[in-house]
């Protein structure tokens, strides 16, 4: 009985200590929105939004007819490691933006996102 007990305290002490790294606010945290525009001009611009917590991302780029996830981290330089559907996606924030680039449907995208919240 005394093991189970010190087994079930452990995987309570670690469940806590990974809930409190989760939820430590970042100086990226927050709401990001924005737009994504191609490089090449036949392909129409995205509606970027992202929502930074700690070190991770999640949000969606949406098109006319498509609206695939984005997630990914963000590391301490303020660089953003991410995909978006399958593709993947580097970005960095600079001053008060982001700015990233990611490949979908045969064009290279360019995104600038602001804080929202």
């Amino acid at each position: 009985m005394k093991l189970l007990l010190s087994i079930a305290s452990v995987a309570y002490l670690l469940f806590l200590l990974q809930f409190h790294d989760a939820c430590a606010a970042g100086p990226y945290d927050g709401e990001w929105t924005g737009s994504a525009t191609a490089t090449d001009r036949r392909c129409k611009p995205a509606i970027v939004t992202l929502t930074v917590l700690g070190t991770v991302v999640t949000g969606q780029a949406k098109w006319e007819i498509d609206a695939p996830s984005i997630n990914g981290t963000v590391r301490e330089d303020g660089t953003i490691g991410a995909t978006i559907g399958w593709q993947p996606l580097i970005g960095k924030f600079i001053d008060d933006g982001l700015e990233g680039t990611f490949k979908s449907s045969d064009c290279v995208w360019k995104m600038l996102l602001k804080r929202a919240k």
